[in-house]
């Protein structure tokens, strides 16, 4: 007994036990799991909003030759960042791998880089390449 009336350990040795030491061990990976998260996220810019609007007529005009400029070629956007697009015209649009139908409306925020190519409605030549950077 000790001096407070509870029992000590006959061996004199006092061990953590076993599953103490596997919630240490687990909490201590948390932690620098964790921290390498938020060192990765802390610093960065502000993820910015980006709103892209298909007017109404835009299929047609298309068809008819005529160049619309509503997007480029190449866009570029950063990790986080949130990408609206509003699709007015009546008929559906296809921007790189996202397909927006007439009267509908795309929501999508980035969360991983890549650099995406694909066919693009809203082009004469008929593609786009989406960058999505780190920074």
């Amino acid at each position: 007994m000790d001096a407070f009336g509870g029992r000590t350990s006959g061996n004199g040795s006092d061990r953590a036990s076993p599953g103490v030491l596997v919630l240490f061990t687990l909490a201590a990976i948390g932690m620098i799991v964790g921290s390498i998260g938020l060192s990765r996220v802390v610093g960065q810019p502000e993820p910015s909003q980006h709103f892209i609007t298909i007017p109404l007529g835009t299929a047609m005009r298309l068809s008819s030759g005529i160049d619309v400029d509503i997007i480029p070629v190449d866009l570029d956007f950063r990790l986080r960042d949130h990408l609206t697009v509003m699709n007015d015209d009546s008929a559906d649009h296809q921007i790189g791998p996202f397909v927006i139908p007439a009267g509908g409306r795309l929501d999508t925020r980035f969360a991983e880089a890549a650099t995406l190519e694909g066919f693009c409605s809203l082009h004469a030549s008929g593609r786009v390449t989406i960058n999505i950077g780190d920074t």
